[in-house]
């Protein structure tokens, strides 16, 4: 999900009509009894939703959102080197150093190397696995096909009312809702992990691990369950991080971002959100500078502006998580009021650090 605290950004770029094009605006979110289905909870928004938050509430494939994030960087001029692997980072010149010897350098570098960052090990001295939250998510895509012509199913691809389905208790969870215009069905559950225990994160598994595990759950999702592919249903294990002290590398020039520095859990909904929030605040700061002597500070203050609202948020991922696994779950998140936010407003505002 894209929630307008990151989708006024993108709309900010020029992206709004290819946004639109591959994405899907939510208008209903319903959490349901994990048993029987009973509603626990319905919120709708309406028509004027956007104008009230500013921005629409995309519902969009990953792939889809980084197609769109790639033209923008090609059309922009962005050089992009793949195949580029950082050994590691000379703090003091900026720098970093590939394999095979060559230095990239730069006047500030921006680290977004994701959750199992080498570079955030380098920052801190020892490498660090993100912590695992004992759970694992399932994830499959039901193409539409299997609901046509199911007087139980086939409404639950109606993009025109894009709903969100999710089912809670019994210390799991599972949401579902149309994907890429309606193409697919996209599943997700969270559950304890059962292959990702150990050092794999991801494994592939058999529909049939998928379920037996909710096999005596609401009649309406064991027969979705009963349509998945036999193929690419796979097990993720689920981390986040521990709240950082700091991001910024000694020197002052190099600092992480999005997951490197805040991974979150799927709960949150926001883990692209935050990465994009990311990139617009350090854009914003860097537009304030006037001399390379002042990129420290400027990495200072985005620290600042960031790190309080990244680690609410990935407090706010388990708490929800937390709460969906109760017993008695009573639905409901606590990060809607998160997507009124104005990152690039904040960043212009706020006081640089030493200032």
């Amino acid at each position: 999900m894209i929630s307008s605290n990151a989708s006024r950004i993108l709309c900010d770029m020029g992206l709004r009509e290819s946004l639109d094009h591959v994405g899907i605006h939510m208008r209903r979110v319903v959490f349901m009894k994990h048993d029987d289905g009973a509603v626990l909870s319905d919120t709708r928004y309406s028509d004027d939703v956007e104008e009230k938050l500013g921005a629409p509430l995309w519902q969009i494939h990953r792939a889809d959102l980084h197609d769109v994030l790639l033209a923008k960087a090609r059309e922009i001029g962005v050089k992009i080197l793949m195949g580029a692997k950082v050994e590691r980072f000379d703090w003091d010149a900026p720098s970093a150093l590939m394999e095979g010897g060559t230095a990239v350098k730069a006047d500030v570098i921006l680290v977004a190397d994701g959750y199992r960052s080498s570079a955030r090990g380098e920052m801190l001295g020892k490498y660090e696995e993100p912590r695992f939250s004992g759970n694992s998510a399932y994830r499959a895509l039901i193409h539409r096909s299997e609901f046509e012509n199911d007087p139980v199913l086939e409404p639950l691809m109606n993009v025109n009312n894009q709903t969100t389905y999710c089912w809670i208790g019994k210390g799991c969870h599972i949401l579902g809702y149309p994907i890429r215009q309606g193409e697919f069905f996209n599943l997700v559950s969270t559950q304890p992990a059962r292959h990702t225990k150990g050092p794999k994160f991801v494994v592939p598994i058999d529909p049939s691990e998928f379920v037996d595990q909710y096999k005596d759950w609401d009649p309406k999702l064991v027969a979705i369950l009963n349509k998945l592919p036999k193929e690419n249903v796979l097990e993720w294990k689920l981390c986040d991080l521990e709240p950082m002290k700091s991001w910024i590398f000694p020197g002052g020039k190099i600092v992480l971002l999005g997951d490197a520095s805040h991974a979150m859990l799927p709960s949150a909904a926001q883990g692209a959100g935050m990465g994009i929030e990311d990139g617009a605040a350090i854009a914003e700061l860097l537009d304030r500078i006037t001399h390379q002597e002042q990129i420290p500070a400027i990495l200072k203050t985005f620290e600042n502006l960031r790190l309080p609202r990244c680690t609410y948020i990935v407090d706010s991922g388990r708490q929800n998580a937390k709460k969906w696994h109760e017993k008695d779950a009573k639905g409901g998140t606590v990060t809607d009021e998160m997507w009124e936010y104005d990152v690039k407003g904040a960043a212009r505002e706020i006081p640089l650090a030493g200032a």
